[in-house]
């Protein structure tokens, strides 16, 4: 499993080790866990141009809107993973999508970019 840092939290595989060691009953050590934090930007709701890359991908070939601020991240951290090798093209993959059509809307810079910079877009 992969985890993307969006900048929520200020340390977050102590966060994610505390939380998955409270559901399963066993004690889980934060380097134990995989997580990007590149995905972050300058911080926590603004908006990162690898973030927007992904979200107009997403959009433009599966048809999956994400949101600039969790989602987005999370698949921007999983194509720069596929990029560097730590996912491997042809593996099957599966990526959690809980929502983002909601915080899309949300985020007008986002919607701002994306729409005066359609026409310059090709799918990747």
């Amino acid at each position: 499993m992969l985890g993307v840092h969006c900048g929520a939290v200020a340390e977050p595989a102590v966060v994610v080790a505390g939380l998955a060691g409270a559901l399963t009953g066993r004690n889980r050590t934060p380097g134990a866990l995989r997580i990007r934090t590149d995905q972050v930007g300058a911080g926590y709701g603004v908006l990162h141009e690898p973030v927007l890359e992904a979200i107009r991908a997403a959009a433009a070939t599966e048809g999956i809107v994400l949101d600039p601020v969790y989602s987005g991240r999370a698949m921007a951290g999983l194509i720069a993973a596929v990029r560097d090798g730590d996912v491997r093209r042809g593996q099957r993959t599966v990526f959690l999508h809980t929502g983002g059509l909601p915080g899309l809307f949300g985020h007008a810079q986002t919607v701002h970019r994306s729409v005066t910079d359609l026409h310059t877009y090709e799918a990747v």
